[in-house]
């Protein structure tokens, strides 16, 4: 590894080659963690280089996956979606990090080590509405928060998990749609994102953000809080800003 700083912006920048062992972040709010989201993608932003519906394998290089294992340890607990869970046969965190999986009909693999390396930190959101027998399913391998109809309410669900599990700081590693729901409903705060030097395309293949985006000549402005690379891959750190923007030209 050869890490090397190109930007920084934050407080306390460490050594290049210590980057992410110690993060800092603001206070939380009272309703909710801070929600930091970690994606690695390629120069035209596709996140797997593999089929649809496959992982993230080979998008990054080595020091992405430290840098990524690096940020499990920066949060309280971890989250993502079903999607992302069951592309990866293999999700790890540290052992005694709470993880939280989102799942909008409950299929998910309860085989994956998510729910086996940690049991009763292994848990499962997703809506009031499943069947009495995804609902068995899942009880007998991971704990079920129901909260929602017809799909997972994202806002109440980060409420609990602020004020009834006291999660502050909340890593979430994707999928591209959670991260989406996440940005639309004013939930994200940071995004860390590797770029590596590679061109995949593919239209069929996802991005960081997967959805309806916002309306014409809107977005969410970030603001870039530091830079670093190792060779040709570059890891990012913004922050996002609360407000939606209007392009200049869209305006009336």
């Amino acid at each position: 590894m050869a890490l090397q700083r190109l930007l920084d912006r934050t407080e306390s920048p460490l050594e290049p080659s210590e980057l992410y062992t110690r993060v800092e972040f603001p206070e939380p709010p009272d309703d909710r963690p801070y929600v930091f989201v970690n994606m690695v993608a390629t120069v035209d932003g596709r996140i797997v280089i593999g089929e649809l519906g496959e992982s993230a394998k080979g998008v990054g290089e080595a020091t992405d996956q430290l840098l990524f294992r690096r940020l499990q340890y920066a949060g309280d607990a971890a989250m993502l979606g079903s999607a992302t869970l069951r592309a990866t046969p293999v999700v790890l965190y540290p052992v005694e990090k709470p993880r939280f999986v989102v799942t909008r009909n409950g299929d998910i693999p309860l085989d994956n080590r998510f729910f086996t390396d940690s049991p009763d930190r292994a848990y499962v959101i997703a809506p009031q509405d499943l069947s009495a027998e995804k609902r068995e399913r899942i009880r007998a391998r991971a704990c079920l928060i129901e909260i929602g109809r017809g799909g997972v309410d994202l806002v109440a669900a980060l409420r609990y998990l602020r004020q009834e599990m006291g999660v502050r700081y909340l890593l979430c590693e994707g999928g591209a749609v959670l991260n989406e729901e996440l940005l639309k409903e004013g939930c994200m705060d940071e995004l860390f994102l590797t770029v590596t030097p590679k061109l995949k395309g593919g239209t069929h293949l996802p991005g960081i953000l997967e959805g309806a985006g916002f309306p014409r000549g809107e977005y969410r402005p970030v603001e870039i809080l530091s830079l670093y690379c190792d060779g040709d891959e570059l890891y990012f750190r913004y922050r996002i800003g609360k407000e939606t923007q209007t392009a200049k030209s869209f305006r009336k």
